[in-house]
C-alpha cells in the first residue's frame, strides 16, 4: 500500500528545514525521495538554499584540487626514486653450483629491472601528467604532451648511457 505524506510529514518536513538541515538529508531522514520533498517543500513555500550547496561544492572542489596537488607531487617523488634507482649500484642475489648463497654488486641493474624500473617511472609520471591536465584545463594538455616528449627523450638517453638502447636486451 502506498504512503501518503500526512500533516505530521508536513511538520516535520518545516521543523527540519527551520533547522537547515539539506534536501537530502530530510529526504534520507524522513524516508522519502529527494523529489517528493521538493515537491512537498514547493507547495508549503519552504526553499531550499542554494547558496550553501555551491559553497559546499565549490569548496569540495578545492579540497579535492588539494589533494589531486599532493598525489601528483607523491608519484613525481616515486618517479624521481624510480629513475635513481634505474642509474645506481645493483645487488644480485643468487646460488653458487654447491648451493651456497652469493650477492654481487653490479654498476647498474641489469637490462630487464632497468626496463621495469623506467616503466614504473614513466607510468608515475603518465598519472601525475594526467592529474596536472585536470587542474589545467586544455591549455595542459599541450604542456603535458611536451613534458612527456622531453621526458621520452631523456628517458632514452638514460638508457644510452646505461648500455641498454639494445631492444632485444630487454627481452623484447
Amino acid at each position: 500500500m502506498a504512503r501518503t505524506f500526512s500533516a505530521e510529514d508536513e511538520e516535520r518536513l518545516r521543523q527540519l528545514h527551520a533547522d537547515g538541515v539539506s534536501r537530502n538529508e530530510i529526504a534520507r531522514q524522513m524516508e522519502w525521495s529527494v523529489g517528493t520533498i521538493t515537491n512537498h517543500a514547493q507547495r508549503l513555500g519552504l526553499a531550499f538554499d542554494r547558496e550553501a550547496v555551491r559553497a559546499a561544492t565549490d569548496a569540495r572542489q578545492v579540497d579535492l584540487k588539494d589533494r589531486r596537488q599532493r598525489i601528483q607531487e607523491q608519484l613525481l617523488d616515486l618517479a624521481e626514486r624510480t629513475i635513481g634507482r634505474a642509474q645506481s649500484r645493483y645487488l644480485v642475489h643468487g646460488f653458487s653450483h654447491t648451493g651456497e648463497s652469493v650477492a654481487e654488486w653490479l654498476q647498474q641493474p641489469p637490462a630487464k629491472e632497468t626496463k621495469d624500473l623506467t616503466l614504473t617511472a614513466s607510468s608515475a609520471l603518465t598519472s601525475a601528467l594526467k592529474l596536472a591536465q585536470a587542474d589545467a584545463g586544455d591549455t595542459g594538455r599541450e604542456n603535458a604532451r611536451g613534458l612527456l616528449r622531453t621526458l621520452g627523450e631523456a628517458m632514452t638517453a638514460a638508457s644510452r648511457e646505461l648500455g641498454v638502447d639494445d631492444a632485444d636486451e630487454y627481452g623484447s
